[in-house]
């Protein structure tokens, strides 16, 4: 049962096999890719909305190196295989797979998914002029651009807490000093 997950984890290279396969049997592949780090309750409102796209949802979970050089050597904070499996448990997703790369284009181009879901923000609103964009659209497939599905919450906001509350334990002590001014006895 341990390994069970790894049925549902797709080799970049087994891309246009699933495809293949899934086409077969008339199912509609949908694709959206992300870090999926530190999971939280809006990426599992996205997920379930990129599955009611169609019938199969192929996962992109960002690699390690991926990240690193996006957002710096301090993230991800979890691993890309455990990443990778937590995804396999939610029951939206069908399968997951590792972009070796940021842009998850090279896979577009592999699985051909007849919908990619993308999360609507701030540094998409070109999104007409991508790579990912123009992939999908050459080969007659949709692009949907989704509403982010939890304002409030993100790994960011999360870890920010988290150590917010550590830092306030850690200095609770400096702080009590802080009430008065130090005085010699």
């Amino acid at each position: 049962m341990a390994s069970s997950w790894k049925k549902r984890l797709i080799s970049q290279s087994d891309l246009m096999t699933l495809h293949e396969k899934l086409k077969e049997k008339e199912k509609k592949i949908v694709f959206t890719a992300g870090s999926w780090d530190l999971l939280h309750v809006g990426q599992c409102r996205y997920l379930e909305q990129a599955k009611a796209e169609g019938d199969i949802l192929v996962v992109g979970v960002s690699s390690n190196e991926a990240i690193r050089k996006v957002k710096g050597f301090t993230k991800p904070i979890l691993d890309e295989k455990i990443r990778s499996e937590m995804l396999t448990y939610l029951r939206a997703v069908d399968f997951v797979t590792i972009l070796p790369e940021p842009s998850c284009q090279p896979s577009l181009g592999l699985l051909k998914p007849d919908v990619y879901v993308t999360v609507k923000e701030d540094w998409n609103e070109n999104y007409k002029e991508s790579r990912e964009y123009k992939t999908v659209v050459k080969y007659g497939g949709e692009v949907k651009i989704v509403d982010r599905q939890s304002t409030v919450l993100s790994t960011t906001k999360i870890v920010q807490r988290a150590i917010g509350a550590h830092l306030g334990d850690v200095f609770k002590d400096f702080m009590e000093l802080r009430k008065d001014p130090l005085k010699e006895k």
